[in-house]
């Protein structure tokens, strides 16, 4: 049985702040969620900064595995969709400094 209740910790022990129904002497594991901790404390970046340092741990192999094409053919890979001339959104991907 799952309970949800708040307590106060005093004096090396957590009271209860409302009824808990349980068996004197039962044992229990418990889950601690602090509920005063300061928000500013915690050190945030911004997402693009995450993504950066995450790629940055992955080794060019990995890299080298993944599809040039994935933006311009997302629904083929998350969809199965075909990939070509039957699939209105397709788009090659043309080539870094190819001449268009």
């Amino acid at each position: 049985m799952n309970q949800h209740l708040r307590a106060i910790y005093e004096a090396g022990v957590l009271r209860p702040l409302e009824a808990v129904s349980l068996s004197e002497h039962q044992e229990v594991a418990l889950v601690l969620q602090t509920l005063d901790a300061d928000l500013d404390d915690i050190p945030t970046s911004p997402i693009w900064e995450f993504a950066a340092e995450l790629a940055s741990t992955l080794p060019d192999d990995e890299w080298e595995k993944l599809p040039i094409d994935g933006a311009t053919a997302l629904d083929h890979y998350l969809y199965g969709v075909h990939k070509g001339p039957r699939n209105t959104h397709y788009l090659p991907m043309l080539a870094i400094g190819s001449q268009c």
